[in-house]
């Protein structure tokens, strides 16, 4: 089984949000922000994705929910759980960024995204799983 792109996009608000997914954080300036993951592979719809071990090079590729609002940026995506370095990013466009999952092997692991609020100055952690499933990726 191969596995296809996929888009995963990211709300961020710069208040707190209740039921709905929504996540609600303490951004570096002390104040609560939300987020909303959207898209993924899963049925959940969270952004969150599956891949098939040995299914191929997947991207995902990273988008802001509102396209016309240049307030959020992405600082920064690094990774948690990916002990064989299969996750890495490509751009560095401010509103983009194509996470690439190799798939040599079983990852239970998190990208985690920082997001810069270009008004307030202020950084928001935003994470988001994904995972490597041998046999079918779902």
């Amino acid at each position: 089984m191969s596995n296809n792109p996929t888009n995963s996009v990211l709300d961020v608000r710069n208040s707190s949000s209740s039921g709905g997914g929504w996540t609600n954080v303490t951004a570096s300036n002390g104040q609560i922000y939300s987020y909303l993951y959207a898209g993924g592979n899963q049925p959940g719809n969270d952004g969150s994705v599956h891949f098939s071990v040995g299914g191929g090079n997947a991207a995902v590729t990273l988008v802001f929910a509102d396209s016309t609002d240049a307030r959020y940026q992405f600082q920064s995506v690094s990774f948690n759980g990916d002990n064989n370095n299969q996750l890495s990013t490509h751009g560095n466009a401010p509103r983009t960024r194509v996470i690439n999952d190799s798939c040599t092997g079983a990852l239970d692991g998190q990208y985690k995204v920082v997001v810069l609020d270009t008004t307030a100055n202020a950084t928001i952690p935003c994470d988001p799983i994904i995972k490597n499933v041998p046999g079918g990726g779902g």
